[in-house]
């Protein structure tokens, strides 16, 4: 394994446990804030390498694309608490953001699942690791934001 695939793929994990850590813990603490400058970190570093990845395809290829999709979800998601939280419902936008940008490490995580399971169908593994993380992770974003911005806010009015 080449040293860049070797950071690349520590990267991952550690924002797979990071946003795991985030995902389940209380919002607006500064536990919250501190494992979130991990999953931001690594995820930069995980991004930045995947550009140095060629084994699929030979050159840049549709992996490379989405690379460019997360880490604008990643930007996107950092600026509100960053540089807008003057802006009302930035606590919502951020969370949005940050949702998708998890689950879209997820899925990126299934596509390597799809060689390990060849005799699977196409279809039946496109459903099991792209859209069942994106359907109950846009379920939680989306039906349980409300709840969980206002203990966000809660966590950060009690500091």
């Amino acid at each position: 394994m080449d040293s860049n695939l070797l950071v690349h793929t520590v990267a991952s994990i550690l924002a797979l446990l990071s946003g795991g850590v985030i995902f389940l813990t209380p919002k607006g603490t500064v536990k919250h804030k501190k494992v979130g400058y991990v999953y931001a970190g690594s995820m930069l570093v995980l991004l930045i390498t995947s550009f140095f990845i060629f084994d699929l395809f030979g050159d840049f290829g549709i992996y490379h694309t989405l690379s460019i999709v997360s880490f604008a979800t990643l930007a996107i998601a950092l600026s509100f608490p960053l540089a807008f939280r003057s802006k009302p419902n930035w606590v919502e936008h951020h969370m949005i953001w940050m949702g998708y940008s998890y689950i879209g490490l997820i899925m990126a995580g299934g596509s390597h699942m799809f060689q390990l399971f060849p005799d699977w169908s196409g279809s039946l593994r496109i459903i099991l690791f792209w859209g069942l993380p994106y359907a109950i992770g846009s379920y939680l974003i989306i039906f349980k934001k409300k709840t969980v911005v206002q203990k966000a806010m809660g966590n950060m009015e009690n500091k």
